[in-house]
Order: structure tokens, then C-alpha cells, then sequence
């Protein structure tokens, strides 16, 4: 695992707008604003981060393909950003795969040929520990999470700990809601979770080793994914 690097997957793209939150608001257009403002956010605190996708362009990777530039990335953490116009605050996700028996948080064995639709099953305990330090780190910056499972692609298909993140409106008793469109409700949600990101990191990574100074974001990583999907094996 790279305890350094991260994933950030803005859902939809393209002729998939993905759900409307408003007059020609989109939720492919939310997810890959709230992407560039997390993917600063985690560069500025020394990770280097990988996107599917820089720009809403017409052609964008299936699920799929997504997952694949993922699981070549051995990542810390793999986050798949959603938007929605219902619900309030931040709603946090993990695959509805049950955990594989000999999944280890400590050193898992996920690195070999396993079936694509449940490439996920060895890292349930990591993800379900993922998303439970984001949604108190968020609820601690006064954004309600509420965390749960959900069959929401490419979770099941990710090798490393995975969950997404769907942003809803932020309501605010007596002062209205804030929409999931609105740039400083985006820059707060960016910056708890990068704070939350970089404790999980410094935990996980051994107290001698330094931290790495080359933060960049890499759409194509070079090295091979050991799962690979239907019809690809």
C-alpha cells in the first residue's frame, strides 16, 4: 500500500450528466469541482493524488476503466464523489460485498488474481475503518455524515480501502440550506477531509519514514492492476 497517494474518482461525465440539482446544475460538474478542490487540498498536505477524469470531456472512462487506473495504484485511500439534492450533509459509503475470511487490516493478501465483482472483499474492514474516521472527522467540522453500504460503482471492483462520498445539501436550522454547488461548502468538505486523510496516513506509515516531497497527480499510473474486469482476464 502507498500510504502517500490517493484516488479521487468524480463520478459521471460526458452524455452521463448524472443527477440534477438545480437549473442546468449537474452532479458530473459538482463531483469534479469537489475533486479539484480535494485533490489541492491533499497536495498542499504532501499527498500525490490520481483522478479518472481532469475535465467533463465527451468520451469520459466507464466504471470499469476507472476501477483499472485505481488498482494500479495500490492507493491509501480510493474515494468515488457523488452529488445529490436530497438528504442533508455528507453521506458516506461502502461496498455491500461481505469481508473476506482472511481479510487482514494489517497485511492484507489482495494482490493476486481474484474475480473482478468482488476485487472489493478483502478490504471491506479497511474501508468500513476509512469511512468511519471521515464521518467523524466531517461531523467534527459541523457536517453531518451518516455512513452506510450501497452497491454504488466501482466500489466493488477497488483494491485498496474505498468509499464514496455523496454531498448533499447543507441544512442549517433557521438559516436555510446551502446547496452542494456552492463553492465554500465545497472548500469545507475538501479541507476535513484532506485533515482526516493525513492523520489516517501518519498512523499508518512508520514513525521513521520520511515523507515524500513529489505530490502530483498522475491520471495513468504505470503499474499493472491484479484484477481485471469481465471478458479482460
Amino acid at each position: 500500500m502507498n500510504t502517500n497517494l490517493v484516488v479521487l474518482d468524480p463520478a459521471h461525465g460526458g452524455a452521463e450528466p448524472g443527477a440534477t440539482l438545480g437549473d442546468k446544475v449537474f452532479e458530473k460538474d459538482i463531483t469534479l469541482a469537489l475533486m479539484g478542490r480535494l485533490r489541492a487540498a491533499l497536495t498542499a498536505a504532501g499527498f500525490t493524488v490520481v483522478s479518472t477524469r481532469e475535465a467533463d470531456n465527451p468520451d469520459p472512462p466507464d466504471t470499469d476503466q476507472r476501477a483499472e487506473i485505481a488498482n494500479r495504484t495500490h492507493a491509501v485511500a480510493c474515494i468515488v464523489l457523488h452529488a445529490t439534492a436530497t438528504g442533508s450533509g455528507l453521506h458516506v459509503y461502502t461496498s455491500t460485498l461481505p469481508p473476506a475470511e482472511d481479510d487482514d487490516t494489517e497485511s492484507p493478501s489482495a494482490f493476486v488474481p481474484i474475480p473482478w465483482d468482488t476485487a472489493q472483499a478483502a478490504f471491506v474492514r479497511q474501508s468500513q475503518s476509512l469511512a468511519g474516521s471521515l464521518s467523524t472527522a466531517l461531523g467534527n467540522n459541523h457536517l453531518p455524515a451518516l455512513t452506510g453500504q450501497a452497491p454504488v460503482r466501482p466500489l466493488d471492483n477497488l483494491m485498496c480501502p474505498a468509499v464514496a462520498i455523496e454531498m448533499a445539501p447543507l441544512l442549517a436550522p433557521g438559516a436555510g440550506s446551502t446547496p452542494a454547488s456552492d463553492a465554500k461548502y465545497q472548500q469545507q468538505v475538501a479541507a476535513t477531509l484532506a485533515t482526516a486523510l493525513r492523520a489516517r496516513r501518519d498512523t499508518l506509515r512508520p514513525a521513521a519514514q520520511a515523507p515524500s516531497h513529489a505530490a502530483t497527480h498522475a491520471p495513468n499510473p504505470a503499474a499493472a492492476p491484479a484484477a481485471q474486469p469481465k471478458g479482460k482476464q
